[in-house]
């Protein structure tokens, strides 16, 4: 008996951009259905970002017989199919995926001005990579969210516009984002933008949770006191300890170089003792074996340790659709030129997008005999003042009036 053979989906990544989805104020997950189409008919991730499979999943994508193809939302990988003759409706890969198989893509930055639109620390990013994932460190992520949960206040901490933080590291359900530099606790202070949770609110965004450190091949560690010995505990992302090759190298600052060009690509943790008993460090980075480094990173698992997130429920195919969000920026507008005699800075910060215009008057003077319109800022400069001087606490958008 002959079996009919096709392709279904193993799974797809859809990338939502909030500066394209919005339109002015208005939020794309309260729009009605009809408008939501619009604005995705607009939509194309390609302009953003160019994804492709790493080397290696190349060669594995071919092999387990799969096909990769890009979409204006994201990425769609198919695989060769057949029925499951003792589950109608339901399908089997007609090559078998080991659980431990990881497929990767490497997602490169096309547009110049993202992070000037783009709710993500402005400082900070050199030698990181963001890293989206399946099989997650913190197991309380909701399906189908790909980035993780934000990081929750901490007293003594300064935090800038745009800034992301959650109400519980394990239980989200409040989402904080700074309209200013501020080291206020969102719960008690204007200086936040608060949102609950629910069907029309997202609370996962990618933030500075989902941003490592990148080790090519070694990993290097600088002991912050002098003369102190460095000593290392270091584990994979399934937990386990590994002992690779470590070597202490002097001076008065001692640095531990860990030799990994023989371990998988992935995310590993480090904790650092001493020989000064007061000292102690843990650095979670993640291992990357090749010398680009690009801005982020798609890891899928065909097994995840959370089971919303699985390619397979026993053998036959899920086809699950995976989801990462970008949040816009809000800046404070800043108009400059002749009609003001000053800066005309609005009190509150406002949301930048693609589509959409925010309707912003002239403030009146007696003299005024008509209202004038003003323009709405573009996304090619933003002036952040406040990661350079400590008394400022805004960032801005400047438009320029002749």
């Amino acid at each position: 008996m002959s079996q009919s053979l096709l392709y279904k989906s193993l799974f797809e990544v859809n990338i939502l951009h909030h500066f394209f989805l919005n339109k002015g104020e208005q939020e794309w997950d309260k729009m009605s259905q009809e408008d939501k189409d619009k604005m995705e008919s607009n939509y194309d991730i390609r302009e953003i970002f160019d994804i492709t499979p790493t080397p290696e999943s190349i060669k594995s994508l071919s092999s387990h017989s799969c096909i990769f193809k890009k979409t204006s939302s994201g990425i769609l990988v198919g695989i060769k199919a057949k029925p499951d003759q003792l589950n109608p409706g339901k399908f089997n890969s007609f090559v078998p995926l080991a659980d431990n198989l990881t497929f990767r893509f490497l997602l490169r930055l096309k547009d110049l001005n993202f992070m000037n639109y783009t709710a993500l620390p402005l400082k900070g990013n050199q030698g990181k990579i963001f890293v989206f994932s399946n099989s997650l460190n913190n197991t309380s992520n909701s399906f189908p969210a790909l980035s993780a949960i934000p990081p929750v206040f901490k007293s003594g901490n300064t935090y800038m516009p745009g800034d992301i933080l959650t109400d519980d590291s394990n239980n989200p359900t409040k989402l904080f984002t700074a309209f200013v530099k501020t080291g206020n606790n969102p719960t008690l202070s204007a200086d936040w933008q608060t949102e609950i949770g629910n069907i029309t609110t997202p609370l996962s965004y990618v933030n500075v949770n989902d941003s490592f450190p990148v080790a090519n091949g070694f990993f290097t560690y600088t002991m912050k006191v002098k003369d102190a010995k460095p000593i290392a505990t270091l584990k994979n992302s399934s937990g386990f300890t590994i002992q690779p090759k470590m070597e202490v190298l002097p001076g008065d600052f001692q640095t531990l170089q860990v030799d990994l060009l023989k371990y998988p690509q992935g995310i590993y943790s480090i904790h650092i003792d001493s020989d000064n008993p007061t000292y102690h460090d843990d650095v979670t980075f993640y291992l990357l074996q090749g010398s680009e480094i690009p801005f982020a990173l798609i890891e899928i698992k065909v097994k995840s340790n959370q089971p919303a997130y699985n390619l397979f429920d026993q053998e036959d195919l899920l086809s699950p659709t995976f989801e990462i969000r970008f949040r816009n920026r809000k800046t404070h507008w800043k108009y400059i030129g002749k009609l003001f005699d000053s800066p005309y800075v609005l009190e509150n910060p406002l949301p930048l997008t693609r589509y959409g215009n925010i309707e912003i008057m002239k403030p009146p003077e007696p003299e005024d005999t008509k209202t004038i319109m003003l323009p709405n800022p573009s996304v090619s400069l933003i002036k952040a003042e406040a990661l350079i001087h400590t008394e400022e606490k805004k960032y801005y958008s400047e438009i320029h009036i002749n």
